[in-house]
């Protein structure tokens, strides 16, 4: 009876990977740092140095890990039903609540799924990787025409916020390396073979280029969401940046991944199984600090300080299990009731769930050609 519950639920979870919770959580925190700090960048120097030497830490780092954890299968009725349920479904969900939040602010009702709020664009672009991911991948150079379209996209003026449409491009690199990752041992061998120290004088080195191109590196471009025209930049110039701005980010990222421990690390990593909470309830948080004017009030170096600490104190509080049951049905809700029943999708089809054509009989079959493959013949 036992054996046959297990059947009926399905395989049991794999273990997670104490690793990539790791760099989740490191991601999930420069997200979160980063949005936080942004007020404060024009007034202290500092803290405009540390947005730009850290941001590749976030969302590139996430573009990354789903990469790592996704399949270049085509996605059959199950693996579209995750899709629905797991990322677009929050999407909604978060959508209306952020709007239902500025409602209460302005009075003015912004609701838009093709214009995402804050940091929602990252989950919509993510449904459009994992749907284009089976296609990219039988391409002859998928990489290079991921990074040739990252850097063209920026000459298209009508390309930009609207769908995520610009970010969806210009960072799936990152999400197509991390399924290298996954696919490719050479590769992931050869990150995993890079020693340590020199992971960490390479990190220290984009940190003190960082420092050195402050006041000429906006954090505009690091978004590499808006055409080269916004940001007035001539194909010779335009091309060169975004393409050293990916290949910095890419450099930082893998490095990352072999600092990070690949051990369970108290807090840490029990904290990076809540990566997406921590990425989807601090906009939600911040916009409350925005609408009281708090940033505006801060004007000394210790007070912006207090700032950061708070905003890193508070990943723990974002990730902790309170917060994830209260919020559970908002960031991952159970949307099974949206679904055609397992048995009825359409990969259950053909003896893989739900009921089988009936048999031909076999007067009404006919005869294969004499030396053909009978495997060659789909029913």
């Amino acid at each position: 009876m036992l054996r046959q519950q297990r059947d009926i639920a399905g395989p049991a979870a794999k273990p997670r990977d104490p690793q990539w919770e790791n760099v989740r959580y490191i991601a999930a925190t420069t997200v979160l740092v980063g949005h936080a700090i942004t007020p404060l960048r024009d007034q202290f120097p500092f803290m405009h140095w540390l947005y730009n030497a850290s941001w590749q830490l976030g969302v590139p780092a996430f573009a990354l890990i789903s990469g790592r954890f996704s399949s270049a299968l085509p996605l059959t009725g199950r693996a579209a039903g995750r899709l629905v349920t797991g990322i677009a479904l929050p999407y909604v969900a978060v959508s209306l609540v952020t709007s239902i939040q500025l409602w209460a602010i302005d009075r003015e009702w912004h609701f838009s799924l093709v214009e995402p709020a804050a940091t929602l664009w990252f989950l919509l672009s993510l449904i459009f990787w994992k749907m284009a991911l089976p296609y990219v991948v039988t391409l002859r150079w998928p990489l290079a025409i991921s990074v040739l379209l990252a850097l063209t996209v920026g000459f298209a003026e009508d390309i930009g916020y609207p769908f995520s449409a610009s970010q969806t491009i210009t960072f799936f690199p990152f999400f197509y390396l991390g399924h290298l990752l996954r696919e490719r041992e050479g590769f992931a061998s050869a990150v995993a073979a890079v020693p340590r120290w020199a992971a960490a004088l390479v990190t220290a080195a984009l940190a003190g280029g960082a420092w050195l191109l402050n006041d000429r590196l906006s954090p505009e471009w690091l978004a590499m969401k808006r055409p080269y025209s916004a940001e007035d930049f001539a194909f010779a110039r335009g091309v060169p940046i975004r393409a050293a701005i990916l290949l910095w980010g890419v450099i930082a990222v893998l490095a990352l991944v072999r600092l990070v421990p690949r051990r369970h690390v108290p807090l840490m990593t029990s904290l990076g199984t809540a990566g997406m909470y921590i990425y989807i309830l601090h906009p939600l948080v911040l916009t409350h600090f925005h609408n009281i004017d708090f940033f505006a009030r801060i004007d000394t170096d210790a007070e912006a300080l207090a700032v950061l600490a708070v905003a890193v104190a508070s990943t723990v509080v974002l990730g902790s299990r309170p917060v994830q049951a209260l919020t559970r049905p908002l960031v991952q809700p159970r949307g099974r009731w949206l679904l055609r029943p397992p048995e009825r999708l359409p990969d259950a089809a053909d003896g893989r769930g739900g009921t089988p054509p009936p048999p031909r009989s076999p007067a009404a079959s006919p005869a294969a050609p004499q030396g053909a493959d009978p495997a060659s013949r789909s029913g």
